[in-house]
């Protein structure tokens, strides 16, 4: 996906690969192998070539294709069998505050949006505005899928460890090496930060965010 996307919109601003190779300081070569799917950029550049192409982080990783489902009311009238889903607390999508808080209540979700496990899931509400690029907006829901690992670029929710507390945020995540982990927001307003592994948890991969109508 990343692939043809940076191939798309090198095209779109009708750059050779040598081109965008000299904008962004790396080879020609780098620059085919991305296209052709053999090496990823550097998690440096994901800004740049983003800033570059006039497009938000998120299109680098697909998430308008893949990332999120309409938002809809819970109580449609052609919704599928529903079942019940934890909402344990809220996620800032901003700078992180205190750990997710306790459980708050249960809230009925359609089974084709958990793939009728519901026990792989919960609900998180979204607090703060550094994913607006994402279309992650204040006040949504999050729906987390319960896993601990991650592939690059993805959006997680995931805790850090302070010096007495742990706080919660939602980024993007990078692996960058055996000691370190970067997450990144999708709002210019928000600096990227690097975490040192061994105070990361990760919550879990944000599947969808919608939002309630009243």
């Amino acid at each position: 996906m990343l692939a043809a996307i940076i191939k798309a919109e090198r095209t779109k601003k009708g750059l050779t690969q040598e081109e965008l190779s000299k904008i962004v300081g790396v080879t020609q070569q780098a620059v085919a192998k991305w296209e052709a799917g053999k090496a990823m950029p550097d998690t440096a550049l994901i800004p740049t070539l983003a800033a570059l192409f006039d497009i938000p982080l998120s299109r680098l990783f697909g998430v308008e294709e893949t990332g999120k489902l309409p938002a809809i009311p819970l109580n449609a009238d052609d919704q599928p069998a529903f079942y019940r889903v934890p909402v344990i607390g809220r996620i800032p999508a901003g700078c992180p505050v205190l750990a997710l808080e306790s459980f708050e209540s249960y809230e009925d979700i359609p089974g084709s949006w958990l793939s009728n496990h519901p026990e792989e899931f919960f609900i998180l509400r979204v607090v703060g505005d550094s994913m607006e690029g994402a279309r992650i907006f204040d006040g949504d829901k999050a729906l987390i899928r319960k896993q601990s690992c991650f592939d690059n670029g993805q959006i997680c929710a995931v805790g850090i460890a302070g010096d007495e507390e742990e706080y919660a945020t939602l980024k993007y995540v990078y692996d960058l090496d055996e000691q370190f982990v970067e997450l990144v927001p999708d709002n210019p307003k928000y600096r990227r930060k690097k975490v040192a592994r061994g105070k990361v948890r990760i919550y879990g991969l944000l599947t969808m965010t919608y939002r309630q109508h009243n």
